[in-house]
């Protein structure tokens, strides 16, 4: 998985580059085609502007005007990632401030880039997409900016929002840059994890809790599983809105009307993730020819067509795992060889689109799961002639999986859909917006709080900040 979002504030206060953060720049993105054609961008613009002729005499140009939009739009985004969003309320003077702020940032633009970020903003990817597009080949390649995080048909207003999301981050103060973690993206939490315990935190894993406690309205502590019961005054949940809401605290300790809105916060992302280990490097059709090659490093995207989106996510809603899937993949060992043992062995991910959490006929992912395997493989060998030989193992986590594993939702990867009404100022719930819940005591640092999922930082570092500020009420 690449990095980008991770916020450049949170590498330089808890110098995690100092505690073994390290990143390499992603220049490529490859989509190839089953028909033998492909699309190779990397940052240099004289090939960029070839490979886009393939396929269209005018999208290169489109494509630069394009890109001057999304990263205005982007920077007004990114401008509001550090901030707490303002309460709908407009509860006092800071609130009152941050709108303005933010109402200055929009008037701030030129006409037609205001025009663009409403777009963006409630109006549906492919309306955006026929605007600014000539070819079929570029068209896939922009639907595809959509969908990491999100579960949504190209039609629906306000889906356009997820392709701004990813369009935000940095890496090194290069606005737009992709990377990979020099170890792999644990090598985050272990760089933030030497940073903590370097300031005195005692952490622990293998600790799950089971309750959150309340005493007279107020957080009190936790029980894990063990039935352990460790008592504290402020309690910050990484967990996503429905399960610390309503699996660890409890509707009991809700208002109602908070609790039916939480109730019906929607919460999938229709991810399928693989991971596959490799004995030699994989040969794509498109490209042949012997050693790690450009396309090697880089995104890989391999989607057929703009409609492959639609009929992924109709497939999807009816409950029946895309087959063909939206595949994007990366090789992270043939920019990393600290990744695998032996050389020229490698590592391969997958993340598939669009795979819903529950199956059609009542049918479960414990008995499907190997099925939907198998079609992965064979659609990626079409790619892939040699994967059957190279092979070697698989690991599949299935939205069941990542809800077992890692305590997501109906395995959703981002705590909560990138929509609209999910965003800013209601995400997870006006009243929780700005990290403070409900319950005293108790915040929201993690994805399901603004600005929202990827690994940013930003939420714990915006809850912090909260904390910090009402700490008075706890001594």
């Amino acid at each position: 998985m690449p990095v980008s979002l991770l916020r450049p504030e949170v590498i330089e206060e808890l110098e995690l580059k100092k505690h073994g953060y390290e990143v390499t720049r992603l220049t490529n993105s490859f989509y190839p085609d089953l028909n033998g054609e492909f699309l190779l961008l990397t940052d240099d613009e004289d090939h960029n502007r070839q490979q886009i002729g393939k396929f269209s005499e005018t999208d290169y140009q489109s494509i630069k005007a394009f890109d001057e939009i999304v990263d205005k739009v982007g920077a007004i985004i990114s401008s509001q990632w550090l901030k707490e969003p303002p309460r709908l309320s407009g509860g006092g003077l800071a609130d009152l401030l941050s709108s303005v702020k933010l109402g200055m940032d929009f008037y701030g633009l030129d006409d037609d880039t205001r025009f663009r970020l409403v777009q963006f903003f409630v109006g549906a990817p492919d309306s955006i997409i026929e605007r600014w597009f000539d070819s079929a080949k570029v068209k896939a390649m922009i639907a595809s900016h959509i969908l990491p995080a999100n579960y949504a048909s190209l039609q629906q207003p306000g889906a356009s929002l997820a392709m701004l999301h990813h369009a935000v981050g940095e890496i090194d103060g290069r606005k737009g840059a992709w990377g990979l973690v020099k170890g792999g993206m644990g090598a985050i939490t272990q760089a933030m994890a030497r940073s903590a315990t370097a300031k005195g935190v005692v952490i622990r894993t293998q600790a799950p809790v089971a309750k959150i406690l309340v005493e007279e309205g107020a957080a009190s502590g936790v029980r894990l599983e063990s039935g352990e019961e460790i008592s504290a005054r402020i309690i910050a949940a990484n967990t996503d809105p429905k399960r610390t809401f309503l699996k660890l605290l409890g509707e009991e300790h809700l208002p109602e009307a908070f609790a039916a809105d939480i109730g019906v916060f929607r919460q999938e992302s229709a991810s399928l993730r693989m991971n596959l280990a490799l004995s030699g490097l994989p040969q794509f059709a498109c490209i042949p020819g012997e050693g790690v090659g450009a396309h090697h490093r880089g995104s890989i995207m391999m989607i057929e067509s703009k409609n492959h989106v639609e009929e992924a996510y109709r497939s999807a809603r009816a409950g029946i795992p895309a087959d063909p899937p939206i595949i994007d993949a990366l090789i992270p060992s043939a920019m990393d060889d600290t990744l695998t043992d032996e050389p020229g062995t490698h590592v391969m991910s997958l993340l598939c689109k669009y795979m819903p959490y529950d199956l059609a006929e009542g049918k479960s992912w414990d008995t499907e799961k190997e099925k939907v395997v198998q079609s992965i493989i064979g659609y990626l060998t079409k790619f892939i002639p040699n994967l059957p030989d190279i092979l070697v193992a698989h690991q599949c986590l299935t939205p069941l999986d990542l809800e077992r594993m890692f305590g997501m939702t109906r395995g959703d990867i981002c705590h909560g859909r990138l929509e609209p009404d999910q965003m800013f100022s209601t995400r997870p719930h006006p009243d929780a917006a700005q990290y403070a819940t409900p319950v005293k005591g108790l915040y929201l640092c993690g994805s399901g709080a603004h600005p929202g999922g990827g690994v940013t930082g930003a939420p714990g570092r915006n809850a912090a900040k909260r904390i910090l500020k009402d700490k008075a009420k706890f001594i």
